[in-house]
């Protein structure tokens, strides 16, 4: 799940919001597209100010976290160098694994709204807003656990564990910034 920060933000204009929604998507797809994920196996939905991405099991789950992460913060860079102000983009990615149930109108499950929780945390949003960089991504305690802390590729030591309470929500997470100063933002942002 990846969402723009400030995406509402007053001195963005609907033009403004157009761009970032077709760099948002341009930089999405490229990432998956160059991370080997396919975005036409993959469910997606968009939000508005964001799109939930559900990628098939048979993608393995360190991918999400060796490889788009890098890819993202690349292809972020190169959009921003090329917009004014007001329609570049920052990110906050949510990165958690689990059981979706399907019905007509689209998906659903646990495992999704843990997700939304991480995304619209306050100490993800306050943690990309103090960073340098332009990306934030945020893993739910399984996630970490499970995928990223044993891969030297994901970089665990860049992450950092943090406290989410939004909502029915109190749960660990673990925080990882990207940008050109990277482990001095982690520290700084994250205190």
């Amino acid at each position: 799940m990846v969402e723009i920060e400030g995406f509402a933000s007053a001195g963005r204009t609907n033009m403004h919001r157009l761009s970032l929604r077709a760099g948002l998507y341009d930089v999405v797809q490229g990432a998956l597209a160059g991370s080997g994920v396919s975005w036409l196996d993959c469910y997606h939905s968009d939000l508005g100010d964001g799109v939930l991405v559900l990628a098939p099991a048979e993608y393995p789950k360190a991918v999400f976290s060796e490889l788009v992460p890098a890819a993202l913060a690349a292809l972020l860079a190169e959009h921003n160098r090329v917009h004014r102000l007001p329609e570049r983009i920052r990110l906050r990615v949510a990165l958690h694994a689990g059981e979706v149930s399907y019905d007509a109108h689209g998906r659903t499950g646990a495992a999704i709204v843990h997700a939304f929780r991480l995304l619209h945390s306050g100490v993800v949003r306050d943690a990309l807003a103090s960073a340098v960089g332009d990306l934030a991504v945020i893993a739910s305690g399984w996630f970490y656990e499970e995928i990223i802390r044993h891969s030297p590729v994901s970089r665990p030591e860049w992450y950092r564990p943090v406290l989410v309470e939004e909502k029915e929500t109190a749960a660990w997470g673990w925080v990882r910034l990207l940008g050109p100063e990277q482990e001095e933002d982690v520290g700084r942002a994250l205190g």
